[in-house]
């Protein structure tokens, strides 16, 4: 066996070899970072939960001019059905009319924490659906307990482990999708049972909606049916609770994108409605944080901000509310000043109380000088990445030239079918909203492996077709060939893997692997996500890659007729006639 024969039997194994270890790695990584957001633990929430079991103040419920409020979270309302709710608009006309944003993930125990915290994934570390026991941050429900409120909640059995609201001196629970249409049901017991206690504070969560748009799409007549049905029991809450003391807040955790989807960052999804209503608003129009919706109602309840939150209490939303943004700016300072302090940035000025702005933009100062020494200390690992992608690739083109182009058109090809599924076929985007609910996210990322395992066994039947093409007269995998034609499979997934090295070098470098003190940004993070189990996938199937590039190359015009060309010369030749 030549030299030759002997280098391309060696740079087969290694390229299998390689491909196997990137697949290796790739998968481990892929799980270790999608735990790090599942089992975020917020360095800024409190574990020992403080709040929980203080002594009531005393507090006399007899006047009619105490202040009650009534939440209404309407769960998965989009605000485009909502201008379609008749009892929504009429409310509307007489209050704040406000565009609430949503954080990322837009997913529903986020969201629903956000609404009754102020505090978003980051401060709450309520990061999926699957957060199990007490959030670890304060709410309206322990403020208002706190501060001696009587409190109402009826709302699906996921509020009384999540917030405790068993603690409550009226509730009614009902587990999730318990029952066709929920929502008569829960707003039915709201009202007897405030008729009964008289409370100060009411929590009432309708679920129908969210089911609805999961079942049939945002889109389908089903769910505008339930958004009707929904709006007519939101009337009679409003008509039965009436008062001069009432304020109305109805608002909803996320929307959906048109399959049914939610969790990302599209607008369908994170544009909310929030609508406030009552003696104490004014009628604006406009957007506002989905954070600030808990220190608002504090506001309009007289009690402390949840000490987490990192929304500010709306003043233009309020007549009269200059004590209460006092109060809401010195909450906010403290916050500000914790932040700095677990994440290695300066505090802000202890000396008087700052503006919400300026705190808002000390702490966005801390944040860039925590994540730009973050990304220092991860270059090295992301130029090593780096470094290796390319070494890889030059060897494929150290080796053979031909092998490397060849190779390069078929990582074209691989990227082209495989992002042609993914956003023409299926109309995916890079965000959560791409699986229309939890229990099919194992199943959207094991049919995207399948279709990367697809992707790159076509993407080594075009480099196979392209290698002849750059010879005169090819010499086909019979003709004592056959190691380089095997590798030239692993060589197409070797520049599969590297373009794919690339871009988790990027991310790596920009966000991490480790979740520590914050989120990445999740577009990306989805995109990293999808970056490894590709890599997965393709350094896997490298394996069954040299089947393919021997039956193209066994079988390719171009070859075959220059073996048939070569079979007559020889016939032809003397040498033929002897034999």
């Amino acid at each position: 066996m030549n030299t030759g024969r002997v280098l391309s039997w060696t740079a087969l194994v290694l390229a299998i070899a390689i491909c196997l270890a990137s697949a290796y790695a790739a998968y481990t990584l892929a799980g270790y970072s999608w735990d790090q957001v599942v089992s975020y633990s917020t360095p800024f929430g409190d574990y020992e939960r403080p709040w929980v079991g203080v002594k009531p103040e005393t507090f006399s419920a007899e006047e009619s001019s105490t202040p009650r409020v009534v939440l209404v979270i309407v769960d998965g309302l989009q605000l485009e059905a909502s201008r379609n709710m008749s009892s929504l608009n009429t409310l509307r006309q007489y209050g704040a009319d406000m565009v609430a944003i949503a954080p990322q993930p837009s997913l529903s125990f986020p969201t629903w924490t956000n609404i009754l915290s102020g505090a978003p994934p980051q401060f709450s570390g309520v990061t999926t659906n699957w957060f199990e026991g007490a959030v670890p941050v304060e709410t309206l429900i322990d403020v208002a307990l706190a501060g001696g409120r009587t409190v109402v909640v009826s709302a699906p059995d996921d509020f009384e482990t999540l917030y405790e609201a068993s603690r409550a001196q009226a509730t009614y629970f009902k587990p999730w999708g318990d029952g066709d249409y929920m929502t008569s049901g829960f707003i039915d017991q709201a009202i007897a049972m405030t008729e009964r206690v008289n409370p100060q504070f009411v929590v009432v969560h309708l679920p129908d909606a969210d089911e609805a748009a999961h079942d049939s799409g945002a889109d389908s007549k089903a769910y505008a049916d339930v958004v009707a049905n929904i709006d007519r029991d939101i009337a009679k809450l409003v008509e039965a609770l009436q008062d001069e003391r009432t304020t109305y807040v109805i608002c909803a955790d996320h929307g959906h994108i048109p399959s049914g989807g939610h969790g990302g960052w599209e607008r369908d999804v994170t544009r909310t409605p929030a609508v406030f209503v009552g003696s104490r608003m004014l009628t604006e129009r406009g957007e506002m944080s989905q954070s600030d919706i808990a220190p608002t109602i504090a506001a309009i309840l007289d009690l402390p901000i949840p000490r987490h939150s990192a929304g500010r209490v709306r003043d233009d939303l309020l007549a009269d509310s200059d004590a209460e943004v006092l109060r809401g700016e010195q909450q906010f300072r403290v916050l500000a000043e914790r932040y700095a302090t677990v994440i290695g940035g300066k505090p802000p000025s202890v000396g008087g109380v700052k503006s919400y702005d300026a705190l808002q933009l000390a702490m966005d100062d801390a944040s860039s000088a925590r994540l730009s020494q973050d990304r220092q200390g991860r270059l090295p690992v992301s130029l090593a990445i780096l470094a290796a992608a390319l070494l890889v690739v030059a060897g494929i083109g150290i080796s053979s030239w031909r092998a490397l182009i060849a190779s390069l058109a078929g990582a074209v090809a691989y990227f082209g079918i495989y992002n042609g599924l993914y956003f023409l076929v299926h109309g995916y985007e890079w965000s959560l909203s791409a699986f229309n609910t939890e229990t099919f996210v194992e199943a959207f990322f094991n049919i995207r492996m399948a279709e990367a395992a697809l992707s790159i066994l076509i993407a080594a039947g075009v480099s196979a077709y392209v290698y002849p093409l750059m010879r005169r007269r090819p010499k086909g995998p019979k003709e004592g060939f056959l190691g380089g034609w095997l590798a030239l499979g692993p060589a197409t997934a070797l520049c599969v893997l590297a373009t794919l090295a690339v871009q988790v070098a990027w991310f790596l470098w920009a966000w991490g692997a480790d979740v520590t003190w914050r989120l990445p940004d999740l577009r990306w993070g989805f995109k990293y996500d999808l970056d490894l189990i590709q890599a997965t996938a393709v350094g896997a199937v490298a394996l069954l890659a040299p089947l393919v590039t021997y039956l193209v190359g066994r079988y390719h015009p171009k070859v075959r007729s220059t073996e048939s060309a070569g079979s007559a010369s020889r016939a032809d030749s003397p040498g033929g006639l002897i034999r």
